[in-house]
C-alpha cells in the first residue's frame, strides 16, 4: 500500500466510490427519460432502447480489456483517462442532434465507465491498509447498490425540472470534480507488458 496521510486517503476513497455512483447511475438514470428522447429525437420507443442497451454493452466489453491496460500502463492513468472519456461523451450526449449521435456518445460513455469498473477496486488496494480492503469492498458494493436504486428516481427529479439532456449534462461539473479528487489517488506504476490485441477483439 502506498504510503498516505488519512486527509488523502479519504478523498481517495470518495473519489472511487464517486465515480462508480456516477458510472452506475447513469446506466439507470436514462429508462425513464426513454419516451421523452424518443419523442424528442423523432423515433420510435422500440429504436429508442439502444440508448440503453449501448452504454451496457460497451460498459461490460471493455471491462477486461480496460483492466488489462490499466496493469500495463498505470491504474491512475487509465482510471483518470475513463473518467475524462465519460465526461467527455457526456457533453456530447447531451447535445446529442439525433439519435445515432446519441448512441454512439453513449457507446464512448461506456467505454469510459469501464476503466472506472474495472480500476475502482484495484485502487483501493493501494488507498486502505489490507486490514480494510474487506470494508472498502464492501463500500464499492454499497455504491454500486445506491446507484442502481438511485437512478431512476434521481431522473424523473431531473426530468421534472428539465429536459432530457441534462441527464447528461449534470455528469459534466460532477465529473470535473472526480477528476479533480484522481489527485488523490496513489501513482501505481504499470508493468508495461504489452496488450495482447488478439485477445482484446475477441473480448
Amino acid at each position: 500500500m502506498t504510503d498516505m496521510n488519512a486527509p488523502r486517503r479519504t478523498a481517495a476513497v470518495v473519489c472511487v466510490l464517486a465515480a462508480i455512483i456516477l458510472v452506475v447511475l447513469d446506466a439507470a438514470i436514462a429508462n425513464v427519460a426513454l419516451p421523452a428522447i424518443a419523442h424528442s429525437l423523432d423515433v420510435t420507443p422500440a429504436v429508442s432502447v439502444r440508448v440503453i442497451t449501448v452504454y451496457q454493452t460497451a460498459l461490460v466489453m471493455a471491462l477486461l480489456p480496460c483492466a488489462a491496460l490499466g496493469e500495463s500502463l498505470g491504474y491512475r492513468r487509465v482510471y483518470t483517462a475513463g473518467i475524462a472519456l465519460f465526461s467527455g461523451a457526456s457533453a456530447l450526449c447531451a447535445f446529442a442532434p439525433s439519435l445515432d449521435w446519441l448512441v454512439a456518445a453513449r457507446f464512448i460513455q461506456g467505454l469510459g465507465g469501464a476503466c472506472v469498473m474495472s480500476l475502482g477496486v484495484a485502487l483501493l488496494r493501494f488507498v486502505v491498509p489490507q486490514s480494510q480492503l474487506g470494508t472498502a469492498i464492501g463500500w464499492n458494493a454499497l455504491a454500486v447498490a445506491l446507484g442502481s436504486a438511485a437512478g431512476p428516481t434521481v431522473g424523473a427529479l431531473l426530468l421534472s425540472a428539465a429536459s432530457w439532456p441534462w441527464l447528461f449534462a449534470i455528469n459534466l461539473p460532477l465529473g470535473a470534480l472526480v477528476l479533480l479528487g484522481t489527485r488523490a489517488l496513489p501513482r501505481v506504476p504499470g508493468s508495461g507488458r504489452d496488450l495482447d490485441l488478439i485477445s482484446v477483439v475477441l473480448n
